[in-house]
């Protein structure tokens, strides 16, 4: 599944980052001590802001269907959700 996302996130952030740091500047005013670190980050915030966890289970859905697969339904001993995910009071960078 990663694979049908990464060129959209992951891929131009890596390459933004490595090209700061090929060139030894900056990144949108941040200094990159580890370039590692500075992706990782940059991938969460790419996350959030093209609101990727929702696009998940509707591409998954989308390959089994092109597969010809059922969707799986959910199974009688499925326990319901223990702690229900209140939405959040803050803005989309924090939980709460």
């Amino acid at each position: 599944m990663a694979d049908l996302f990464k060129f959209e996130t992951v891929v131009p952030e890596a390459f933004r980052v490595m090209a700061a740091v090929g060139a030894g500047r900056a990144l949108d005013g941040e200094r990159i001590v580890s370039p590692v670190s500075t992706v990782r980050r940059r991938c969460r915030d790419a996350f959030r802001r093209t609101d990727l966890l929702s696009q998940l289970i509707p591409a998954i859905e989308d390959v089994l269907a092109a597969g010809g697969l059922p969707v799986p339904t959910t199974p009688e001993e499925a326990q319901p959700v223990a702690i229900l995910d209140p939405p959040g009071g803050g803005d989309a960078g924090h939980r709460g």
